[in-house]
C-alpha cells in the first residue's frame, strides 16, 4: 500500500498539467527548440559506446541496436521539422508533452538497457566507460528536458534506476562506490532542474502577467480614448498635462476660443491655463491626501465639471492626479430651472407649498418673532375650470397671483400658492385687526371681474381663514391646521369673507373628526343604519309607481343624526363607497319583494363617480340580489355632472346599456343647465321641492315648475315635483303639467317592516331621553324618525 502511494504520488508529480495554458505553450516551445540537441546528446553517445565496444561485443549489440535508436530519433526528428510550423494549440501542447514524457521513459530505458547488455564484453576500462557513458547520457537528456521538469525525472528515475540496480548487484566496491557517486550527482542534477523550472515557471508566469498587465493597459487606454467621458493625467511635480484623451480632445476644440491653446497643444502644457488664480487648484492636486476633489469652473460662458481623483501604483506609491471633466454649461442652467421649481411654483412664480412652508418654520424658529397667517382659498374657481377648460383656469390663477402681489407688497410679507387654488399670505406681525384689514383687501381685489375671454368676464371669489403666531400656535404645522380651520369656517359662513381663529373652530373639527369614526364603526359593524322608503306616486292614477331609498344613522349617544351632517362627512372621509354601496344592496333587496313592482330609486353622490366603481357596484347588487335592472333608478345631481363630465356619462351610459334608469335630481338648483339634459338622456327630471312649496304664493316658482314640466314633455321624460306638502301643493303641480308626485301629503319615509319595530323603539328611547332632560312626560311615539 505504502509503495502503491508513493507511486502515484511520483506519477502526479511528473504528470503535465493543465491549470497553465501559457506555462504549457512556454515548456513546449523551449522543448521544441532543444530537442534536436537532445536526440544528438543521446545517438553521439550511443555510437562512440557502440565504436568502443565494435570488435568486442556482438554486431547485433554494437550495429543493430544503435541503428534501431538512431531511426526511433531520426522519426521523431522528421516529425518535430514536419509540424515547426502548425499552430500550437492547447490540445497539440499537451499530446506533445505528455508524448514526451512517455518516450523520455522510453528512450531511456532502452539506451540504459542497450548500454548495459554491452558492459559483459569489455574488460574492466571498456565496463568503467559504459558507466561514464549512461551518466553522461542520463545527466545530458535531463538538462536537455529541463523546461519540461516531469520528463527529466523521469529519465532520472528510469535512467538513474537502470544504473543503481544493475552495478549495484555487481558487488564490485569500485562499482558501488561509482553508483553511490552517481546517485548524489543526480540528486544534485534533479535538485538543479527543480530549482530551474521553478525560475523558469516564475519566468513565464511573470511574463504572462507583464504581457497580461500590457494588454489590460493598452485595452484601457484604448477605451479611455473612446470613452465618452474627458480624461487627463498630469505630472504630481509639475501639474503638467501628460495624457489627454480623444474626448477631452473635441471638447477644448468647443472652447478653444476661452484659453490661450488649442487642443493640439495640451500635452506638456500646465493645468494652470484652466484657471484664473490657479494657487488653490495647485495646493489640492500636490498633496494626494486632497483627493478625491471636485470643483466646478467658470470659462465666460461655459462650466466645466471637475472630478480629480489619486492613481497609486500596486504598491500603493502616488502616481499622479487623474483629471475627468466635462461641460456642464446646460446641465447647470437645467439645475438652476430645477431648483427654481423645486421652490417656486412653475404655474405663477409664487413660493411653492415647500418654500413657503420652510419660510414659515425659520421666522417661528427665530425667538421673540410674531407672524400672522392667511390661507386663502378661491370661491367658484373649480366652476370656471371645469366649464371654461384648463387653459382658462390656468390665466385666472396668474391673475389671482399677480393681485395678491399688489395688495400683500409690504416688507417682509411672502405670499405663496399652496397649490389647486389655494394660496397664503404670511405676514411679519402678529396684529389681528391688520390682517383682517389685509384680508377685506384680498377679497375685494380677488372679486373684480376677470377679463379672460373675447366676450365676456369672469367674477370669482375669496375665503380666507387667519391664524396668528404665537397665540393660535407656536408651530409651523399648528399654525396652518388652524388657518385651515378658520377657512373652512370661512367656507360655512357664506363664502367670500374671513374668519380669525377661535378654539370653538377647533372643536368643532374633532367634533367631525369623531363623527367620522362613529360612522366607520357603524359601517364595519352594520349598527345603527337603516333604510327607509318614501313612495313616488303618479298623479294621474295615484299608484306607487317607485319607492326612494333614503339612508338614516342611529347612534346611542347622539341619537338620530341628520343625513346633511354625516353623509358630508362619508363624502370627505372617503366612506361614501361603503355607505353608497349599503344602500344600494338594501334597497335591491327590499325591492325585490315589494308586491306591486315598483322601481327603487338610489340617491349617487358625486364623489362616487370618476373612480370606475359604480357600474360593478350595481351590477354585482343587481346579480346579488336578483332585481331586473329597470326596477332601479339612480338618482344623480348636476353636481356629478360638474367634474369630469365625459367619465360621469361614460359612466352613466354604461348603468343605462345595462338597463338601469337615470334621473336627474334636484333639478332646478345649484348648476342647472340645459346642456346636461342635451348631453344624456335622462329618464325622469326631479324638481326641487323649494320651488314646489312656493309655487303656490309665487308665479315665478311655479313658471320654473311649468317650464320644467313642459321641457319634460317635450323631452319624453317622466317630471317629479319633490316636496309635496299640502293638498293645494299637488294641485299646483298637476295644474303645470307634473307627471308624479313625491312628499308628506303621500307619506313620510318609513322602513321596511323587519326596521319598524326596531325604529319604533328608538324613538321610544328618544323620547324619553327628552322627557327625562325636560322633566315632562314623554308624547306619543311616532313609528318613524323625526
Amino acid at each position: 500500500m505504502m509503495v502503491q502511494q508513493v507511486l502515484s504520488r511520483f506519477i502526479a508529480f511528473i504528470s503535465v498539467r493543465s491549470e497553465n495554458p501559457e506555462l504549457l505553450r512556454a515548456q513546449f516551445s523551449a522543448l521544441s527548440r532543444l530537442m534536436p540537441l537532445l536526440y544528438f546528446v543521446l545517438l553521439a553517445n550511443a555510437w562512440v559506446l557502440a565504436l568502443a565496444f565494435i570488435h568486442q561485443a556482438p554486431l547485433a549489440l554494437t550495429v543493430y541496436g544503435p541503428l534501431l535508436l538512431t531511426g526511433i530519433c531520426l522519426f521523431r526528428l522528421v516529425l518535430w521539422w514536419r509540424k515547426r510550423n502548425v499552430a500550437a494549440t492547447r490540445e497539440r501542447v499537451m499530446s506533445e508533452l505528455r508524448r514526451a514524457n512517455v518516450l523520455a521513459g522510453v528512450l531511456g530505458a532502452m539506451f540504459s538497457a542497450w548500454a548495459l547488455s554491452l558492459f559483459p564484453y569489455g574488460d574492466a576500462y571498456e565496463q568503467s566507460y559504459v558507466a561514464f557513458v549512461l551518466i553522461v547520457g542520463a545527466l545530458g537528456t535531463m538538462f536537455c528536458l529541463v523546461h519540461l521538469c516531469s520528463a527529466a525525472l523521469a529519465v532520472a528515475a528510469v535512467g538513474g534506476g537502470f544504473f543503481v540496480c544493475f552495478f549495484v548487484a555487481t558487488e564490485n566496491p569500485i562499482f558501488v562506490a561509482m553508483t553511490i557517486n552517481v546517485m548524489l550527482v543526480i540528486g544534485v542534477s534533479v535538485v538543479v532542474i527543480l530549482f530551474q523550472h521553478r525560475d523558469f515557471v516564475r519566468m513565464v508566469n511573470a511574463s504572462t502577467e507583464a504581457l497580461s498587465r500590457e494588454k489590460a493597459q493598452s485595452r484601457l487606454l484604448r477605451m479611455i480614448d473612446d470613452m465618452p467621458v474627458a480624461v487627463m493625467t498630469v505630472e504630481p511635480d509639475t501639474l503638467n498635462i501628460n495624457y489627454v484623451n480623444e474626448t477631452s480632445k473635441r471638447l477644448i476644440r468647443r472652447i478653444e476660443h476661452l484659453l490661450p491653446l488649442t487642443a493640439d497643444d495640451l500635452l506638456g502644457t500646465c493645468i494652470d491655463v484652466f484657471h484664473k488664480h490657479p494657487q488653490h487648484q495647485r495646493r489640492i492636486l500636490a498633496d494626494p491626501a486632497n483627493l478625491p476633489h471636485n470643483a466646478r469652473i467658470k470659462l465666460g460662458p461655459e462650466v466645466l465639471d471637475l472630478k480629480v481623483s489619486a492613481v497609486t501604483d500596486n504598491d500603493g506609491a502616488y502616481i499622479g492626479p487623474m483629471l475627468t471633466w466635462a461641460l456642464v454649461t446646460k446641465e447647470v442652467e437645467s439645475e438652476q430651472r430645477i431648483l427654481q421649481m423645486a421652490h417656486y411654483d412653475t404655474l405663477t412664480g409664487l413660493p411653492n407649498r415647500a418654500t413657503f412652508y420652510e419660510e414659515l418654520d425659520r421666522r417661528l424658529a427665530t425667538p421673540g418673532n410674531r407672524v400672522g397667517l392667511l390661507f386663502v382659498d378661491l370661491d367658484g374657481f373649480k366652476l370656471v375650470n371645469d366649464t371654461r377648460g384648463h387653459r382658462i383656469g390656468d390665466t385666472l390663477l396668474n391673475q389671482v397671483a399677480s393681485r395678491l402681489r399688489s395688495i400683500c407688497n409690504a416688507p417682509a410679507t411672502l405670499v405663496g400658492r399652496l397649490g389647486g387654488d389655494e394660496f397664503a399670505v404670511l405676514v411679519p406681525h402678529h396684529n389681528a385687526e391688520e390682517a383682517e384689514a389685509l384680508a377685506r383687501r384680498i377679497i375685494t381685489a380677488v372679486g373684480v371681474p376677470y377679463d379672460l375671454d373675447y366676450d365676456r368676464s369672469i367674477q370669482i371669489g375669496a375665503s380666507i381663514g387667519i391664524a396668528l403666531a404665537p397665540q393660535h400656535g407656536e408651530t409651523g404645522e399648528a399654525l396652518l391646521s388652524r388657518a385651515d380651520m378658520a377657512l373652512y369656517a370661512a367656507k360655512a359662513a357664506g363664502k367670500g369673507v374671513s374668519r380669525m381663529f377661535q378654539p370653538e373652530m377647533e372643536a368643532r373639527i374633532q367634533e367631525r373628526v369623531r363623527l367620522e369614526a362613529k360612522l366607520r364603526d357603524a359601517l364595519q359593524k352594520r349598527e345603527g343604519l337603516f333604510v327607509f322608503y318614501q313612495p313616488i306616486v303618479a298623479i294621474d292614477t295615484g299608484a306607487v309607481i317607485a319607492r326612494e331609498a333614503l339612508v338614516r344613522w342611529y347612534h346611542p349617544q347622539r341619537g338620530w343624526v341628520s343625513p346633511g351632517e354625516f353623509v358630508p362627512v362619508a363624502e370627505q372621509s372617503g366612506l361614501i363607497d361603503e355607505l353608497g354601496d349599503f344602500v344600494l344592496n338594501a334597497a335591491c333587496r327590499e325591492a325585490v319583494g315589494w308586491a306591486d313592482g315598483a322601481r327603487v330609486a338610489v340617491n349617487v353622490s358625486a364623489s362616487q363617480f370618476g373612480e370606475g366603481t359604480l357600474v360593478s357596484a350595481v351590477q354585482r347588487a343587481l346579480a346579488e340580489t336578483g332585481l331586473p335592472p329597470d326596477r332601479l333608478e339612480v338618482e344623480v345631481t348636476e353636481t356629478a355632472l360638474l367634474g369630469d363630465e365625459q367619465d360621469v356619462m361614460a359612466e352613466l351610459r354604461s348603468l343605462r346599456a345595462f338597463g338601469v334608469r337615470v334621473a336627474l335630481d334636484d333639478f332646478g338648483t345649484g348648476y342647472s343647465s340645459l346642456a346636461h339634459l342635451r348631453a344624456f338622456p335622462f329618464d325622469k327630471i326631479k324638481i326641487d321641492g323649494t320651488f314646489v312649496r312656493d309655487a303656490v304664493e309665487r308665479p315665478d316658482c311655479a313658471a320654473v315648475v311649468q317650464a320644467v314640466a313642459t321641457l319634460g314633455r317635450r323631452l319624453g321624460v317622466s317630471t317629479v315635483a319633490e316636496g309635496v306638502e299640502t293638498q293645494a301643493h299637488l294641485d299646483r303641480v298637476r295644474e303645470e303639467g307634473c307627471s308624479e308626485v313625491q312628499g308628506y301629503l303621500f307619506s313620510r319615509p318609513l322602513p321596511n317592516e323587519h326596521d319598524a319595530p326596531i325604529v319604533e323603539e328608538l324613538n321610544r328611547v328618544e323620547a324619553l331621553k327628552r322627557q327625562a332632560a325636560q322633566g315632562a312626560q314623554p308624547p306619543a311615539v311616532p313609528a318613524q324618525t323625526p
